[in-house]
């Protein structure tokens, strides 16, 4: 997320925490049908509103990168179109989201909208650049405060979300019972197969297999690793790319696995020690640090969760989409 949203999102904090009532204000309904790009139920997002949204969602990136950026190619896409359809998934899920919390009579009272506005203006008081942008791309206060609107509600249901896992028996159950937390791995990264057969001909000797830690001393491409023998140290679950974790999990420790490629490059993993909650607890583990460690899986999952019951809010709404008037643009 870029500095902009995340900016206002803390400068909404406050206000999140508190089960706000007032006046619902939903993103507005175009009266000229034929303008709108797309259609959310009886809701409908117009061209002129997603090139706000674009402009104000684009503005770090282009800052960092240029102009150029948007013409670079990604897995068949421009970055103009991959950001395109970023900003009209997000305005899809805001109107989405948003009808959701009205339904529970969840609403982001005037109050609270205007000292989050009021305290993101004085932020950006002394930066004329920022300014003149809003100024070009027509970001004025009604814009402003109509994005600080999504951002409280967005937040609103991500806290409710979390709370409504962390209160959940059965999903801490599914979360932390027999699963493992953390492991203690150290690991050999090669960037080629040439490499890698070098190595594992080495540790594999039936005479004398060489020693795994002097092996990613002298091998390892991973920089800070290397110099350490290889060691990363006790690693969250979920931290590490899939296919390395998968083979994390399904090793015994003090043993060296089979290869594992990822888009780092090729991987061979020792094992130290895997630890599930009840071992944290069995070793003495403070209780806030196992809380810290319990926390940032929730969050995890969390964040999985909001994505899945985003799509299934769409799976049952009725959306329509006029693509092509972006082409056009």
């Amino acid at each position: 997320m870029k500095k902009i949203i995340l900016l206002m999102m803390m400068l909404l904090l406050v206000g999140c925490n508190s089960n706000n009532t007032g006046e619902n204000q939903t993103l507005e309904v175009e009266a000229v049908e034929e303008v709108f790009l797309a259609k959310v139920n009886d809701e409908i997002i117009s061209v002129e509103t997603f090139d706000k949204y674009y402009a104000m969602q684009s503005y770090d990136f282009e800052k960092e990168f240029g102009e150029s950026v948007w013409d670079i190619e990604q897995d068949g896409k421009t970055m103009r179109e991959i950001r395109q359809d970023q900003t009209l998934d997000y305005l899809i899920r805001v109107v989405l989201i948003e009808n959701y919390l009205a339904g529970k009579g969840e609403f982001a009272t005037e109050k609270v909208i205007d000292s989050a506005y009021n305290r993101y203006m004085e932020s950006i008081k002394g930066d004329t650049v920022i300014q003149a942008y809003f100024e070009e791309k027509g970001l004025d206060e009604a814009f402003l405060k109509r994005f600080i609107e999504d951002q409280y509600y967005l937040r609103l249901y991500e806290e409710q979300l979390l709370d409504e896992i962390s209160e959940d028996p059965k999903t801490q159950d599914m979360l932390f019972t027999d699963k493992v937390i953390r492991y203690k791995v150290r690991h050999i990264l090669l960037d080629s197969e040439e490499s890698l057969t070098e190595v594992q001909s080495l540790l594999n000797d039936e005479e004398n297999p060489a020693d795994f830690s002097d092996m990613a001393r002298l091998y390892s491409i991973h920089p800070t690793s290397a110099v350490k023998g290889g060691d990363l140290g006790y690693m969250l679950i979920g931290t590490m790319p899939e296919a390395f974790e998968e083979m994390v999990l399904n090793i015994e420790p003090y043993t060296v696995s089979d290869s594992v490629e990822t888009e780092y490059g090729y991987h061979l993993i020792f094992v130290d020690d895997k630890q599930m909650l009840q071992d944290m607890i069995e070793s003495g583990m403070l209780e806030d640090e196992i809380d810290t460690y319990k926390a940032a899986i929730i969050e995890r999952y969390a964040a999985l969760e909001i994505v899945n019951r985003f799509e299934q809010m769409k799976s049952v709404a009725t959306i329509e989409l006029r693509k092509e008037l972006l082409n056009e643009r």
